[in-house]
């Protein structure tokens, strides 16, 4: 009996040939049925989301239907593999070991893909409810997603190491011992989570605002466990600690209801009383014109007799708190100011000097 007869008999056993072949060609057409079946199953999870959703909104229908797209169809296939093997006629002995593997392999597989569609389905939670929609309720619900969704990981990741034989009671109570080296060495990550949980639940701030802090500006666009980043309107991307959020304090320029602007010019010293004091009315009754300027807030005063001129300040609040709004408006105001000034005869200032010299 030479080599690939006794690898032959070990395998299949007393099982002719052509009989072994029957029965993998059978596997084969077994195994390819569910394969193509998932697969088409997976490309149609949007209308088996649409069965069992139809009185939500289409966004609640993508999300479900992402999530049950992968593990569904991965289940399906996995399965026809298993099918496929427990069809081929192996050796009753040679059966034993590769039907006790194979199911244990399906277990685990079945396990993690238990664990993919609970992180899918924990990430769609945010379609639920219309209360997440806003800034600052949809940051926090992301935040806990991410805590959720750890926590599924990792449970998956010990049932998995369970179904293969660790002992994860010890592995837990090995971590216990060395807690006292993982806390003193997480120090910094522990800070930054606690600081984010007291933000997320303090809003000071949400995805989407512009805020500035510790001499940084932008826009916040993500926060995480460890970090908040912030895209400055340089086009920069800054990952700001969270401990450094909590400790520091933040400006909120998003939560703005008005906001202040005060403008200085300087008028020739040749400038009569008389036109200044029309210049500084002419001003105010045209802010007064604006609906976008709050009426209560308009100051415009006589200021200061400085070196070379004489300064008038200009203050107002506005309701445009956005960016190109805000400054559309007071390039407008500036133009008015322009023409007040310019139609009451006067002129605005230059920094000039006079020297006069005494002839002895």
């Amino acid at each position: 009996m030479n080599l690939i007869e006794n690898i032959y008999l070990k395998i299949f056993g007393n099982t002719a040939l052509p009989g072994v072949l029957t029965y993998i060609a059978i596997a084969v057409v077994f195994y390819i049925i569910f394969h193509s079946t998932g697969k088409l199953i997976g490309k149609k999870s949007n209308i088996i989301a649409e069965k069992l959703f139809r009185n939500q909104n289409d966004n609640i229908k993508n999300a479900i239907s992402k999530s049950l797209s992968i593990p569904v169809k991965m289940f399906i296939q996995i399965s026809g593999l298993l099918v496929a093997f427990l069809i081929v006629p192996f050796d009753a002995a040679f059966a034993a070991v590769v039907d006790a593997f194979a199911v244990k392999v399906y277990r685990i597989a079945i396990i993690a893909l238990v664990g993919m569609l609970a992180v899918n389905l924990v990430d769609s939670i945010q379609y639920f409810s219309k209360k997440f929609e806003n800034n600052e309720n949809k940051t926090l619900l992301i935040f806990f997603i991410k805590i959720g969704k750890v926590l599924v990981i990792f449970l998956t990741g010990a049932i998995i190491l369970k179904e293969v034989g660790f002992d994860v009671t010890g592995l837990l109570a090995s971590l216990g011992l060395g807690g006292v080296v993982l806390a003193l060495a997480a120090q910094d990550t522990a800070s930054n989570l606690f600081s984010g949980i007291v933000i997320l639940f303090d809003k000071p701030f949400a995805v989407g605002d512009w805020i500035s802090v510790g001499g940084m500006e932008g826009v916040v666009e993500e926060m995480s466990f460890r970090s908040c980043r912030i895209r400055t309107f340089d086009n920069a991307l800054i990952s700001v600690p969270n401990s450094k959020l909590g400790s520091d304090s933040v400006t909120n320029w998003t939560k703005m209801n008005v906001r202040k602007t005060r403008i200085t010019i300087g008028l020739v010293y040749s400038t009569k009383k008389t036109t200044l004091q029309k210049v500084c009315d002419e001003i105010k009754s045209n802010l007064m014109k604006y609906d976008s300027i709050k009426k209560d807030n308009i100051m415009v005063w006589f200021d200061n007799f400085n070196a070379s001129s004489l300064d008038v300040v200009v203050q107002y609040h506005t309701y445009l708190t956005g960016a190109a709004d805000f400054f559309a408006l007071k390039e407008e105001i500036q133009y008015m100011i322009m023409d007040v000034v310019e139609s009451n005869g006067t002129d605005f200032a230059f920094d000039t000097k006079t020297i006069i010299i005494e002839q002895d």
